[in-house]
């Protein structure tokens, strides 16, 4: 329990009286860090061929949170994929980290 005096008084009686709340004990949510990251899309590889096919992505979104992780698959490879082959290779993956990374998603 914390305790919380504003330092106005002067002009409202009221304002002199403490504000106590109580905290839930849990602290506020963080984002994954661009390692964790890097390793949800590399755990979404499910066929071990190192190229991140478009529902290897979205499944690595759906994983990260995202509400519509389709959109963000087609986003992601829109935003990443240098050569327009339709899927990431290992080359193009820090890209699609980074911008993954971009959006502040947030550890459960």
């Amino acid at each position: 329990m914390f305790l919380l005096h504003n330092k106005d008084t002067a002009q409202n009686p009221i304002k002199k009286m403490p504000f106590y709340y109580q905290t839930s004990g849990k602290s506020a949510p963080i984002n994954y860090d661009v390692q964790q990251i890097r390793k949800i899309f590399l755990d979404c590889d499910i066929d071990g061929n190192k190229v991140l096919t478009k529902e290897e992505i979205k499944h690595a979104f759906d994983r990260l949170g995202a509400a519509i992780p389709g959109y963000r698959a087609w986003r992601g490879l829109h935003h990443a994929d240098a050569n327009n082959d339709g899927c990431i290779s290992m080359d193009e993956l820090d890209e699609l980290v980074r911008y993954a990374n971009g959006l502040g998603y947030k550890i459960k």
